[in-house]
């Protein structure tokens, strides 16, 4: 899904962390090793964490799919656990729950790194959640429009989008 994606990034005339000179992102520098679906539905969690928001500490989040991906957000202490130094924090979805056939592969037990310690690695997860809307992403056949979970899977939430 999207390997044909690429985002230009051109060069930022501002003091930014994440971007100085221009640079070109492949489809696995945009979304790293997670469907881009549930990416975009773990960014504001993600985000919560990065600025504080403590009580959004093991909340739930699911992707869009009827039958999809449950996952715990979570941000904690690096210990040798993933590859950044031992002495960083790190934001991350585990995934505890696969409802359906995941077309992206996800299973139990991985993990969906938020991708702030990787800054030189990934492009910025801010400027791809305000341009995922005109990303020309495949919708993945697990997505069906007519009903589309809400991100708190512990809740029986489903939206129907219908064409008039």
């Amino acid at each position: 899904m999207g390997e044909l994606l690429n985002i230009t990034q051109h060069e930022c005339k501002g003091v930014c962390p994440w971007h100085k000179e221009g640079r070109d992102y492949s489809f696995a520098e945009i979304f790293p090793n997670v469907c881009p679906y549930l990416y975009h539905s773990l960014y504001p969690y993600f985000l919560g964490l990065l600025y504080g928001a403590e009580s959004m500490q093991d909340i739930w989040v699911c992707c869009p799919a009827e039958f999809g991906v449950d996952t715990y957000v979570r941000k904690v202490d690096n210990r040798g656990e993933f590859d950044i130094p031992d002495d960083w924090w790190v934001i991350y979805a585990e995934v505890v729950k696969v409802n359906g056939d995941c077309p992206h592969g996800h299973e139990v037990g991985d993990k969906i790194v938020f991708p702030t310690c990787w800054k030189k690695k990934y492009i910025c997860p801010a400027g791809v959640n305000n341009i995922f809307p005109f990303l020309d992403l495949e919708v993945p056949k697990c997505i069906n429009k007519k009903r589309l979970r809400c991100t708190d899977w512990k809740q029986d939430v489903y939206y129907g989008i219908e064409d008039k």
